[in-house]
């Protein structure tokens, strides 16, 4: 995978979140100017188990600086379309490749309201994997019979199951970065 897409992803959305600042009447201090280029692999509250009374949840502050980046962010992006609806493209762009480099701007970006455009099948396609699905559960049950399975044979089941779930979960991963792909190139060409 070349990296300079990612660098020119998170350029721009950077870029328009520091042009946003000084036109919302604050400018970005220096803890909003650093947090971008540094933003957290995964979120640092803490996982709650709320089964137990003796640990309740814990309560964390909000932040703050944060959250004025996503609304940045967004701000940044309905004034560009509404100047410049070219940009739409660029911020797609952004959002399909943070997405697929599984960077965190891309919660940013999804925080923002910048959502990756799906093709018209990918609904479909999802309903015809529910139904095959489906038709492999009953297929099994009906051959299943009357009489009763052994030991072996819901040993055999199980491992099936288990297979065509992982398959499924391997093949949806695969998809969904080909899309990806495919967007990106589009907003490529269309930028």
């Amino acid at each position: 995978m070349d990296r300079t897409d990612l660098d020119t992803a998170l350029g721009f959305v950077i870029g328009r979140i520091e042009g946003e600042a000084p036109r919302s009447g604050e400018p970005l201090s220096d803890e909003q100017r650093f947090l971008p280029n540094h933003l957290p692999k995964e979120s640092a509250l803490p996982q709650p188990y709320v089964g137990d009374p003796e640990f309740p949840p814990v309560l964390v502050p909000r932040d703050t600086a944060y959250e004025r980046l996503c609304t940045l962010a967004k701000t940044a992006r309905q004034n560009d379309l509404v100047v410049n609806p070219s940009l739409a493209a660029d911020w797609e762009f952004a959002a399909a490749v943070s997405k697929l480099y599984r960077h965190p701007m891309s919660w940013l970006l999804q925080w923002a309201g910048v959502k990756v455009r799906r093709p018209w099948w990918d609904r479909l396609l999802l309903i015809a994997t529910a139904l095959l699905f489906i038709f492999c559960i009953a297929t099994l049950a009906l051959l299943s019979g009357n009489a009763p399975w052994t030991p072996l044979q819901w040993i055999n089941i199980g491992a099936g199951y288990i297979g065509v779930l992982v398959l499924l979960y391997f093949v949806s991963k695969q998809l969904e970065e080909w899309q990806l792909k495919k967007t990106i190139e589009r907003c490529r060409r269309a930028s």
